[in-house]
C-alpha cells in the first residue's frame, strides 16, 4: 500500500545464495509428500471401495425391494394372494429381525475410520449387509408365492 518510491541512493539488496544445505534440507521433506500426493495409499483406497460398495448396497435396498413386489405381483400366484387372499405365511419377527441385521452391518461397514485398512469383520459386515438383503427379498417372495 505504501506507493513511494524508494530512495535512488539506497543501495539495492544483493542476491545471495542460499546455503546448500538449506536447499537440500528444502528439497528432501518435498519429494515424499510430492509422491504420496501422486499415488493414493493403498488402506484409503480399500476404505473407500469398502465405503461406497456399502453405501450403494444400502441405498439400493428399496429399490431393490420395491422390484420384487412388482414382479412378485406380476405372477399369477401374487395376483392372487392380494385378490383371494392366498398369501403365504412368513412371520413379522422374521422380516424385523433380518432388517436389524441388515441395519447393523450397514453402520458397521460404513464407519471405517479413516487412515487405518479396514479389517477382516467390516468385509465382512458388507457380505452379512448383502446377504441379509437378498434374505429379505426371499422373503418378501415367499410372502407373494402362496
Amino acid at each position: 500500500m505504501n506507493d513511494a518510491p524508494a530512495a535512488p541512493d539506497a543501495p539495492a539488496a544483493p542476491d545471495a545464495p542460499a546455503a546448500p544445505d538449506a536447499i537440500e534440507a528444502s528439497a528432501t521433506p518435498d519429494a515424499p509428500a510430492a509422491e504420496a500426493r501422486a499415488v493414493p495409499d493403498a488402506p484409503d483406497r480399500a476404505v473407500r471401495l469398502l465405503r461406497r460398495s456399502a453405501l450403494w448396497a444400502g441405498l439400493l435396498f428399496l429399490p431393490a425391494t420395491l422390484l420384487g413386489v412388482m414382479l412378485a405381483l406380476a405372477s399369477e400366484s401374487g395376483t392372487a394372494c392380494v385378490m383371494r387372499g392366498t398369501c403365504g405365511e412368513v412371520p413379522g419377527w422374521l422380516y424385523a429381525v433380518t432388517l436389524a441385521v441388515a441395519g447393523g452391518a450397514w453402520l458397521r461397514a460404513l464407519t471405517v475410520p479413516y487412515g487405518a485398512p479396514p479389517t477382516r469383520a467390516r468385509w465382512a459386515a458388507l457380505w452379512t449387509l448383502i446377504g441379509a438383503e437378498l434374505f429379505f427379498l426371499g422373503l418378501v417372495m415367499a410372502y407373494f408365492a402362496g
